[in-house]
C-alpha cells in the first residue's frame, strides 16, 4: 500500500467523514463514499437544493506541488467518480479559452462535462447536471477544492417543487412585474417564455447570464407530461464580478435563497436526487406511452388482431430491439426497468383507459385485480 501523508499542501478545516489527504505516488486517498446517486450512497440533499452545473479552475502548479497533476487523478480525488465518469484522452482541441480539451462520459456514455487545459497555464474542469449527479461526497469535494486554491467560476443550484405547492411559473411572473426581486437600486431584467396553452411548459428568466441569473420552469411538462405540476428553479452564478465561496458546495439552499430576498420564505423543503430521478422516469414514461399509443397503437392493435395468441412471440422476435428512447438520456441504464416499473401507475392514472371508472385505470388495477 502507497503511503498517504495527511494535508501535505496545507492544512484545511476538518470535515466530518472525510479524511484530507492527498496521496504519494498517486494511488492512495479519502475511502469515504457518500454522495448522491442511487446505488447505496448519499449526498446534502436535506439542504434542500442540489448542485447542478460546475465548473471549477486550478493553477497547474498548485496541482503539481500536490501531486495531482494528472486530470484523471484530480477528478477521482475532488469527486470519487470510481468508474463511473470517465476522460476521454486530451487532445489538441480547443474548448472555450483553453488550448486541450477532452470530454467526460459517465458509464453509460452519456456527456458529463469537459476538462480544459491552458489559457496561462490552467486546468479547468466543468461538470454538467449528468456529471453532478455522480458525485458522491460534495463535503469532500470542497474540502478538495479549497486545498488545491481553486477557483468556483460556475455553479449552478437547483430546487425542485413536485407537487407545485410552492412555486409556480405564473406566480414568479407576478412577482417579476411586481419589482419583487429587486434588491438594489436596479431592477433585475426578466424574461417569460409562454408555450401558448400547449402543455410543453413555461419559463421565467431573471437576472443576467454572465453574472448571476435565475430560471424557473415547469420541468415536468417540458419532459413531455402536460398535467405535471413538477416547477424547478435554478440560480445561476457566475464569478466575473465576484469570488463564489466553496460554501455552496455544501450548502446550496442557503445560496439559493440569498440569490434573491424574495426566496426567503417560500422555499422549505427537500430536494432528493433520487425522488427528481423518479419523477423524470414518470414524466419521461408517461410521454412514451401516450406516443406509443398514438403513433404506432392502431398497428399493433392490428397486428394483435391477425396473431391472436401468437401477437406476444411476433412482439418479442420480430418488433422489439436493443434500446430505450432518446428521452431516457440522462437516466442509468441499470436503472431503467425498475425506476419505470415503480412510476408507471402514477405516470399511467393521466392516461385513462376507455370503458374503464377512473378509480380503476391504473396501471397496477388493470393488471392486478
Amino acid at each position: 500500500m502507497s503511503e498517504v501523508r495527511p494535508q501535505v499542501c496545507g492544512s484545511s478545516d476538518s470535515v466530518p467523514g472525510v479524511v484530507t489527504a492527498i496521496p504519494v505516488n498517486g494511488v492512495s486517498g479519502p475511502t469515504t463514499n457518500r454522495g448522491q446517486w442511487p446505488g447505496g450512497v448519499e449526498g446534502v440533499e436535506a439542504d434542500g437544493a442540489l448542485v447542478d452545473y460546475l465548473t471549477l479552475t486550478f493553477k497547474r502548479e498548485r496541482l503539481a506541488e500536490c501531486g495531482v497533476a494528472d486530470p484523471r487523478l484530480l477528478l477521482e480525488y475532488l469527486f470519487s467518480f470510481r468508474g463511473d465518469v470517465k476522460l476521454s484522452r486530451i487532445e489538441p482541441r480547443r474548448w472555450q479559452f483553453f488550448e486541450r480539451s477532452g470530454t467526460l462520459y459517465d458509464r453509460d456514455g452519456e456527456v458529463a462535462g469537459k476538462v480544459g487545459i491552458g489559457n496561462g497555464d490552467t486546468v479547468c474542469v466543468s461538470l454538467t447536471g449528468q456529471g453532478c449527479k455522480w458525485v458522491r461526497n460534495w463535503h469532500k469535494a470542497r474540502t478538495y477544492l479549497d486545498l488545491l486554491q481553486g477557483r468556483i467560476t460556475r455553479v449552478d443550484v437547483a430546487h425542485d417543487d413536485y407537487d407545485g405547492e410552492r412555486l409556480s411559473v405564473h406566480g414568479m411572473l407576478e412577482r417579476a412585474r411586481a419589482g419583487e426581486f429587486q434588491d438594489g437600486p436596479i431592477a433585475p431584467k426578466w424574461k417569460f417564455l409562454d408555450d401558448g396553452g400547449n402543455g410543453t411548459g413555461c419559463t421565467l428568466y431573471v437576472g443576467q447570464k454572465g453574472h448571476k441569473q435565475l430560471c424557473v420552469y415547469e420541468k415536468g411538462k417540458q419532459l413531455g407530461m402536460e398535467m405535471s405540476k413538477w416547477v424547478r428553479l435554478e440560480l445561476r452564478l457566475y464569478a466575473k464580478r465576484a469570488e463564489i465561496p466553496s460554501e455552496v458546495l455544501v450548502q446550496p439552499m442557503k445560496y439559493l435563497r440569498g440569490g434573491y430576498s424574495v426566496f426567503s420564505g417560500i422555499l422549505p423543503g427537500v430536494c432528493e436526487r433520487l425522488k427528481t430521478l423518479k419523477k423524470t422516469v414518470e414524466a419521461t414514461g408517461y410521454a412514451v406511452v401516450k406516443w406509443a399509443r398514438r403513433q404506432v397503437g392502431p398497428s399493433l392493435s392490428l397486428l394483435h388482431q391477425a396473431l391472436g395468441h401468437e401477437f406476444d412471440e411476433f412482439l418479442r422476435t420480430r418488433i422489439l430491439r436493443e434500446g430505450a428512447p432518446s428521452r431516457f438520456r440522462g437516466i442509468p441504464k441499470s436503472e431503467r426497468p425498475k425506476l419505470l416499473r415503480e412510476t408507471l401507475d402514477a405516470a399511467m392514472s393521466y392516461l385513462p383507459v376507455p370503458g374503464v371508472p377512473c378509480e380503476e385505470n391504473s396501471y397496477a388495477s388493470l393488471h392486478h385485480p
